[in-house]
């Protein structure tokens, strides 16, 4: 095989295998109570987990049972879900005051939420997840 024909077969499979598509992540919350105050919901990088400026943020009201977010143009990797109810208003997260909710939320949590523990993974598909707000 000559030098141009390896250059075109190489040109071609670049150009087939592209990064992965950004996907929808659709994440459904129970156990909300219907008090005022916005449900803050944030998806996070390893680097960005349990610090501001998280990858994606979505912001909804609550509602008596259940609320549902939808996070559009994700970008494929591992990210953990963190959630606060902003009961008082003040945007920022009082342990005792506020609800909250992580991803993985069946998983026991002793002590603070660990990335490796409450991440999930992006990859070639739209992700749903059920996670219960704790008041």
């Amino acid at each position: 095989m000559n030098a141009l024909a390896i250059a075109l077969a190489a040109l071609a499979l670049a150009l087939t295998t592209g990064p992965a598509a950004a996907e929808t992540v659709t994440i459904t919350l129970t156990g909300v109570q219907a008090r005022p105050g916005p449900i803050k919901a944030s998806l996070n990088t390893r680097d960005q987990f349990l610090r501001a400026a998280p990858a994606y943020e979505a912001v909804a009201e609550p509602a008596a049972g259940g609320v549902t977010l939808t996070f559009r143009n994700v970008a494929p990797g591992d990210y953990a879900l963190m959630v606060m109810h902003d009961l008082n208003g003040n945007d920022r997260f009082d342990y005792g005051v506020d609800g909250w909710a992580f991803s993985n939320s069946s998983l026991p949590m002793m002590g603070p939420p660990v990335f490796d523990e409450r991440k999930f993974t992006v990859a070639g598909a739209p992700v749903t997840l059920t996670e219960t707000l704790q008041y």
